[in-house]
């Protein structure tokens, strides 16, 4: 059964709002969790609750209006880029194997949430750009009153 455009939509707001609330007001509780010492690596605290907040601002994002297309198509760079990270980190052992695959795991799903979002506004999921009703190539050309004029190239 295929994931709907909605129910990827709050699928992947409600895991950027858990996620991201936990990084931003309980960073320590998040080191925990990727079996680090909240004492000795205080520095990860800042970094942790600004991922929280973008995240946070990500998950509220997709719940408001707009086109989803494209918050789909940014999400998917983002949640791509997260997985590069948590597989890399993995592979140079800065990231225990357990967390690591845990990490990889949660941006892949996300990026496949992602793009289920982003391909559900072309034609029937299939690749095909929908048409965009909004836009006319030729309006440049017309200029004002909708006559044709020349443009200098």
């Amino acid at each position: 059964m295929a994931l709907s455009r909605d129910h990827a939509r709050i699928a992947l707001a409600t895991i950027r709002l858990v996620n991201g609330a936990m990084a931003l007001l309980a960073p320590r509780f998040m080191l925990r969790r990727l079996e680090a010492d909240p004492g000795t690596n205080q520095v990860a605290v800042y970094p942790l609750r600004m991922f929280g907040i973008r995240t946070v601002v990500l998950g509220v994002e997709l719940l408001s209006g707009g086109s989803m297309q494209q918050k789909g198509k940014v999400g998917v760079v983002i949640h791509a880029a997260d997985a590069a990270s948590a597989i890399t980190a993995g592979l140079r052992r800065q990231l225990p194997p357990r967390v690591a695959v845990v990490a990889a795991g949660i941006s892949v799903t996300n990026t496949a949430l992602a793009l289920s979002i982003a391909r559900a506004g072309t034609n029937g999921g299939k690749g095909h750009a929908a048409p965009d009703r909004g836009h006319d190539p030729g309006a440049r050309r017309r200029g004002p009153g909708g006559r044709a004029t020349s443009v200098a190239c």
